[in-house]
């Protein structure tokens, strides 16, 4: 898919001892270890959530871009980092939606992230209209319920997401732990006391990272290994999170409201589009940085 293979896990830090280590080495494969090929169905099997249609997306295949489109990005990122101003990270998020097709090519770059952010909004949905226990059973995990958020959550990213696989499937997996990590940090009670509300902005904080990490993945490489300090990545990646943050909940807007009941197919469709919605403002909003 012409991803860097660079990817070493979240760079936050805020993941817990609780949750499962993320494999240090899931980064260091070929360059084309994550291309569409490697994500057939041949090597996935379905989960129990699978079966009630609740935990997965059904993803196009991968789009692969020359490697060599990102150039342009690239440097204007690592230009941000070094101090070149927000016109720069403008033009490196413009660059890399547009090298990858606009948004809706952006989106079919991200195939199982699409997929775990289709699952938490399933799990939203099932739980806002037929209750926490009923919405868990279809992951048999219905014991769960009256048990703390953060530990309910984990327990569903392991059948959404489970550890192991590709770059795309590892960038999935630490996106949804790192908004757990939010979630443990918040302490909001038991998982059958979460609001609607709560629910929506974890799967905001889900899209979000996934996001993020991607697109830092695929042209931060050059100033994550050159001169910018851990320091100046960092700031980076933080603006370039508030900045996602807002074109995600903009492109969520008023999708999942509380009396909806969409069937899990249409869920994947609104994933979808919102993931692709999120990359066309990004590239539209941010040419005002310019």
């Amino acid at each position: 898919m012409g991803t860097s293979n660079s990817y070493g896990g979240p760079a936050s830090g805020l993941v817990p001892d609780w949750v499962d280590d993320v494999d240090s080495g899931m980064g260091s494969g070929d360059e084309g270890s994550d291309q569409a090929g490697s994500d057939s169905s041949e090597t996935e099997k379905p989960t129990p959530g699978e079966a009630d249609g609740l935990s997965a997306a059904q993803t196009p295949p991968d789009v692969e871009t020359p490697d060599g489109n990102f150039t342009y990005p690239r440097g204007q990122f690592t230009r941000f980092t070094n101090g070149g101003g927000s016109k720069s990270l403008g033009r490196a998020l413009k660059g890399y939606v547009s090298a990858a097709g606009g948004g809706a090519g952006a989106a079919r770059r991200m195939p199982h992230s699409t997929r775990v952010a289709s699952g938490v909004a399933g799990l939203a949905s099932a739980v806002a209209n037929e209750g926490a226990e009923a919405a868990l059973a279809r992951f048999d995990l219905q014991d769960l319920a009256g048990r703390p958020a953060a530990e309910v959550l984990e327990a569903v990213a392991e059948v959404i997401c489970p550890d192991g696989g590709t770059i795309d499937e590892s960038i999935a997996r630490d996106a949804m732990l790192e908004a757990i990590a939010e979630v443990a940090e918040d302490d909001p009670g038991a998982f059958d006391e979460l609001s609607r509300d709560q629910l929506d902005e974890f799967l905001c904080d889900v899209i979000t990272r996934s996001v993020v990490t991607k697109v830092l993945n695929e042209i931060g490489t050059n100033a994550l290994h050159g001169s910018a300090s851990d320091a100046d990545f960092r700031e980076a990646e933080r603006i370039t999170r508030d900045f996602t943050q807002g074109r995600v909940r903009d492109a969520l807007g008023n999708r999942f409201d509380v009396g909806s009941q969409p069937t899990q197919s249409e869920i994947d469709r609104s994933i979808s589009e919102v993931y692709a919605n999120t990359f066309d403002m990004l590239g539209a909003v941010l040419e005002t940085m310019q």
